[in-house]
């Protein structure tokens, strides 16, 4: 953390202290809500949830725009149209709020593949029905995956002790590999996931490059696909 945001943190601490007297009972209906369970929210509790609201889909659009290291935790707030010290109620950190966003990011994803994946059957459809459930989110999420994507190990040394879309989304890869092993489509000796990890590398820069020379959404999957399959496949 520098030195402006420790001092705004230290400035904010008031605020914080005031919300933290707050009702316990209204803490956990906030956390109901956020789950998506019925839940009675007092005044304070409501404004709680709006401001973490506020302050996630800014930094989705300013991570998304700007890149991490481009976004300050005063950006943010700024852009949310809240206090600054309002992010350091919800976050500890701007890394803590990028983990947050990567976080929303995959759930999102997962959403898509599981849809693809209920019709997924061979090792073929598999690969096809992933590959179009990535673009389509990427279709109706312009940049997010890339943002998401971000190398954590070059924003922090240490272990941030959350798992990260790079690893939840090659291990669908690797499951699904593990899957094609036992009904003899995938080689036998193939390590599921060092080649779930490649796969989403690939998917990565293999969707950066299309975008820049502009090939066609059908012919990026295809393409990938036939790449795919030919390494996997027995």
């Amino acid at each position: 953390m520098n030195t402006e945001e420790a001092g705004a943190r230290t400035r904010e601490a008031a605020e914080a202290a005031i919300l933290d007297h707050q009702d316990k009972d209204d803490a956990a209906a906030a956390y109901e809500a956020e789950a998506g369970e019925p839940a009675v929210l007092s005044g304070a509790a409501k404004r709680k949830l709006e401001s973490r609201r506020k302050l996630m889909a800014a930094a989705r659009k300013l991570f998304v725009e700007r890149g991490y290291h481009e976004t300050r935790p005063q950006d943010i707030s700024r852009e949310a149209g809240v206090g600054h010290g309002t992010f350091y109620l919800h976050f500890e950190d701007k890394l803590d709020c990028f983990l947050a966003f990567t976080e929303e990011a995959a759930d999102e994803l997962h959403v898509f593949v599981e849809t693809h994946h209920a019709v997924a059957g061979s090792l073929d459809e598999g690969i096809r029905e992933l590959l179009t459930a990535i673009f389509e989110y990427s279709d109706e999420n312009p940049g997010v995956l890339a943002a998401a994507l971000t190398d954590v190990s070059v924003i922090s040394t240490g272990d941030t002790g959350k798992k990260m879309p790079v690893d939840r989304w090659a291990d669908v890869w690797a499951q699904l590999m593990d899957r094609w092993k036992e009904t003899g489509e995938a080689f036998a000796e193939l390590d599921t996931k060092l080649a779930g990890y490649l796969i989403v590398g690939a998917i990565k820069q293999g969707g950066a490059y299309g975008h820049r020379r502009r090939i066609e959404r059908p012919d990026m999957i295809e393409g990938m696909a036939r790449l795919f399959v030919r390494a996997l496949k027995k």
